[in-house]
This record gives C-alpha cells, structure tokens and sequence, in this order.
C-alpha cells in the first residue's frame, strides 16, 4: 500500500502558491478560484468568487461526456485556476488531477483556506 508521503509527492509536480500570492490574484478577472472541499464546508464560507467542485467528484466534472461534466474549463481553457481545500492535501491531488486531465495552469494554494484566513486576521 502507498505511503502518505509519497501520495503527497505530488505536490512536486504541480505548481505552489501561497496564500499571499493567491490574495494578489483575487480580484483579476481571468482567475478562477476553485474550492474542493466538501459542500457543508463551501456552504459555510470560501474565497471570493470560488466556484464548488467537491473533490470526491472531480474526474466526472472534468471527465468529456460525463454526466456530471462541468464546461466551464473547457470554455475558459484561458483562464488561471487557484484551487484549495482547507488545509492543502486535498487541494494538492486536486491540482494534480486537473493538471492530469488537461486544464492548463492551475495552481494549489499551499495550506488551503486555512492560510488564506490567516491573511485576513
């Protein structure tokens, strides 16, 4: 069975940025965020205009001719997309599993909302 730490290896092959990055990119119009945590927790407050897309169904949001296929990525394929979950892992394979499935620049906030709110301490 594969080891935590080498599930969250991951996190090397995707591209990082911290909360404070992230705040930066907040209010520029061709940037999405993306919150994979669950619904009661989005439901509860998130960043900005960050649209829900719960991490237990990713593959069918980004899956072509899935039931549950989400067309905004493919009909923004410019746009910069910042995912985060509350702490950082599930953002990571989040990340990972967009990247794997073809939308271009994505990006983790390293630490997850929990960062971000941090920030607005």
């Amino acid at each position: 069975m594969k080891k935590f730490d080498d599930l969250m290896n991951v996190k090397n092959e995707i591209q990082n940025i911290s909360a404070s990055e992230a705040k930066h990119k907040l209010n520029d119009p061709n940037v999405q965020f993306i919150d994979v945590r669950d619904k009661d927790s989005f439901s509860k407050g998130t960043i900005g205009n960050a649209i829900h897309m719960d991490r237990a169904f990713l593959e069918f949001y980004l899956a072509e001719g899935s039931p549950l296929e989400n067309k905004f990525f493919k009909e923004n394929p410019d746009k910069e997309y910042v995912v985060f979950c509350g702490v950082g892992g599930q953002g990571t394979l989040a990340t990972k599993t967009m990247q794997d499935m073809g939308v271009k620049n994505v990006k983790n906030i390293t630490g997850g909302i929990a960062e971000w709110e941090k920030l607005t301490k």
